[in-house]
């Protein structure tokens, strides 16, 4: 079961929840972050409610939006800036300066952020209690502009990237940045390739869904790294970032055009 949710008419460019409302970053020029009531599992995918206003975050390239259970915070990478917004729930925003140009986030097992990084590629697990940088893994050489990354039960992670003429895959690192599987090569529109995979979600089994971007589909990886099946396809507009919530078994796509699609798995 598929269901829309119009949210404006610009870019969605960061997807996650708290408090069960789902958050969404919308690229409209103001930066804006909207609210939406989320239906418990037993609504199906009827309920999603719009809230009354939305909150504006600084910076002018924002890519991507995580949040914290435990911090009850969000947080958003600024590519040009190199920056990480800090947003609370009083809609109270602070940011941080990188040595790196971020672009992916997501959420560590013990609690730190992830980020995903270029010039250099490499993967930054900053500690949010106290901003600095715990641990950093220098990518594969072959590992060229990098979008996201997740990690997996086994503590390793899961990488995308690629643009234009390079490789287009996700693969498999262990904690020292080693690759292990690889799914995809050059770019191409077969079930076995990708074209500009850009964003990643991961469920608890480790199976792993991919914004195939440019295919204009959603692809769902196996534990293994090999094809398990189109999770959407032929969509409308290009698919830019992915939200799963686990306990609903929900996968929410945020598109170019502006809309997001919640998917019941």
């Amino acid at each position: 079961m598929v269901k829309r949710i119009a949210t404006c008419n610009k870019e969605v460019r960061g997807l996650t929840s708290l408090n069960k409302e789902l958050r969404v970053l919308c690229n409209d020029g103001k930066n804006q972050i909207k609210f939406y009531v989320m239906g418990d599992e037993n609504d199906g995918l009827n309920n999603y409610l719009s809230l009354p206003g939305s909150l504006s975050v600084p910076g002018h390239h924002l890519w991507d939006m995580t949040s914290s259970a435990i911090s009850q915070c969000m947080y958003i990478s600024d590519y040009v800036g190199w920056k990480i917004y800090d947003v609370t729930l009083a809609r109270h925003v602070t940011s941080w300066k990188l040595d790196y140009e971020p672009r992916g986030l997501s959420m560590l097992h013990n609690g730190n952020l992830l980020v995903t990084c270029r010039h250099p590629s490499a993967l930054v697990e900053l500690c949010l209690n106290d901003r600095t940088i715990s641990n950093e893994i220098d990518l594969d050489k072959t590992i060229t502009n990098p979008w996201h990354a997740v990690q997996l039960s086994t503590g390793n992670f899961a990488v995308c990237h690629g643009t234009e003429l390079q490789k287009h895959r996700v693969c498999m690192v262990d904690r020292s940045g080693r690759i292990i599987r690889i799914f995809g090569s050059i770019q191409g529109s077969n079930k076995l390739k990708l074209k500009v995979p850009c964003h990643l979600a991961v469920d608890e089994n480790d199976f792993i869904f991919v914004a195939d971007c440019l295919n204009s589909r959603v692809t769902l990886l196996t534990p293994m790294l090999d094809f398990g099946c189109h999770v959407v396809e032929k969509m409308h507009s290009r698919p830019q970032c992915l939200y799963l919530d686990r306990d609903t078994k929900r996968l929410y796509v945020g598109q170019r055009n502006g809309d997001v699609l919640v998917i019941q798995l």
